[in-house]
């Protein structure tokens, strides 16, 4: 092997090798050598001026003797900690000539020059040769090459793009995101939305009754509902000798599916002289009804019953209410198991519930003999009622009720998640399927606590 091919061949081993990331180093092991030593066996030498050793006849210079160097390791804690194991690498000594114009000179170090290997290569294969060479000198004048030589191969991967149909397979895999539990079965306290697991949400009506079965959680539930009135002239927010009644409502039977309740209501919750009705006493006008619901799935339900049914005395104008209604809710969030939640409820009702004569049917005439505002009892007729309801989340939700003789937009909020305290707020902008005008707009009310 040549000179100039041997230096491109160590050339190319050290540019490998610091590609790789492993040091160059020879595992070379110095021994001195004594005068004679060096004469016998014709060994060069260096001298102290930097000049060429000598043979015999000439004098050298006294021998060098070299010493190993121990490698620099990390330290910690005032002690050294010896670096890691290093592979040999390809080494090749060769003796540098003198140069003609200055006696013993050494030439100028080679300059070695990197190159990147290509970075688009997925696999990339290195191919290193260890080849050590030491010359000995013999006698005669002439020398020995000894040559050692190993491979190693170097595999470097590069991770590609996964195919089209790996990509599609991971699509089809189910999310890893944990879904929302299903939301508990819709259930009622009263005109409020309830729920299965025990909490009580906004109302979604004001005086119009639901078809969900009674809540399993809570016993009983007492409201207040009133009105406002609006002569001309007066002030929309004014109470304006308003009215309102009570009613007290109590589950006492159910199973899984079905709830049977009783409840009484009191027309005179006021005495006095500063509202209309105040001439009547507390708790005149005391009647009685029930209520049977069936539970149909989970977000829905049927429901027959009536309020003021049997009339205790002569004093109850607020009507004998029997209704027939079917509930259904529809959870619009999160893949229909969040909020907001919709519900529709429609059905129908007697005497309060029916006064459109428009839309009355199935009339039972003259069943009793009243006059003035307690005549209302004296047809028992049918008519169409209804809401709509959007619950935002548990604690408020708005509505839309039809009671076939108002139109109500109201709001209705839940005030605490323990024991269940709803507020209602509405206004009545319609009467007899006819708009009112802004000036004749008055509001409701309810309030509302279950235990």
């Amino acid at each position: 092997m040549g000179r100039a091919r041997r230096r491109q061949r160590w050339l190319a081993l050290v540019g490998a090798g610091a590609l790789l990331g492993a040091p160059l180093r020879a595992q070379v092991v110095w021994e001195p050598v004594t005068p004679k030593q060096a004469e016998e066996s014709q060994i060069l030498v260096p001298a102290v001026d930097g000049g060429g050793g000598s043979t015999s006849g000439q004098e050298s210079a006294p021998p060098i003797a070299w010493e190993p160097v121990e490698e620099p390791g990390e330290t910690r804690g005032g002690e050294t900690k010896p670096s890691a194991p290093v592979t040999a690498q390809a080494v090749v000594w060769e003796p540098v000539p003198a140069d003609a114009s200055s006696e013993g000179a050494v030439p100028a170090p080679t300059t070695v020059v990197w190159e990147p290997l290509p970075g688009t290569e997925a696999i990339a294969e290195v191919e290193e040769s260890t080849e050590v060479q030491i010359q000995v000198a013999e006698g005669d004048g002439s020398t020995e090459t000894i040559t050692q030589e190993d491979s190693t191969t170097v595999r470097v991967e590069e991770q590609e793009t996964p195919p089209p149909e790996a990509l599609a397979i991971e699509q089809d895999q189910p999310s890893r995101v944990p879904e929302l539990p299903p939301p508990p079965p819709l259930q009622a306290l009263n005109r409020s939305i309830a729920f299965g697991d025990g909490l009580v949400g906004p109302d979604i009506g004001w005086q119009v009754p639901n078809g969900f079965r009674w809540s399993q959680r809570w016993f009983a539930d007492a409201s207040i509902r009133g009105f406002s009135r609006r002569p001309e002239g007066s002030d929309f927010f004014a109470w304006n000798n308003g009215d309102g009644n009570a009613i007290i409502s109590a589950n006492i039977l159910q199973t899984t599916h079905w709830s049977l309740g009783l409840n009484t209501s009191f027309r005179s919750v006021y005495q006095g002289d500063d509202a209309a009705g105040g001439s009547t006493a507390v708790g005149e006008g005391v009647s009685s009804g029930f209520r049977i619901a069936r539970q149909i799935g989970d977000t829905g339900g049927i429901a027959f019953g009536g309020e003021q049914i049997l009339q205790w005395d002569e004093f109850t104008d607020t009507g004998r209410n029997f209704y027939l209604m079917a509930s259904k809710g529809w959870w619009l969030g999160s893949g229909g198991k969040d909020y907001p939640l919709l519900i529709a409820n429609g059905g129908f009702g007697t005497t309060k519930f029916a006064q459109n004569k428009n839309l009355q049917f199935a009339c039972i005439n003259n069943v009793q003999n009243r006059q003035g505002t307690y005549a209302i009892d004296n047809n028992l007729c049918w008519g169409p009622i209804g809401t709509v309801a959007v619950v935002f989340n548990e604690w408020w939700g708005m509505f839309l009720e039809y009671n076939s003789f108002e139109s109500i937009l109201g709001a209705s909020i839940n005030l605490t998640g323990g024991i269940p305290m709803r507020l209602t707020w509405g206004v009545n902008f319609a009467q007899k399927d006819e708009f009112l005008p802004s000036d004749e707009w008055n509001w409701v009310f309810r309030a509302s606590i279950g235990f």
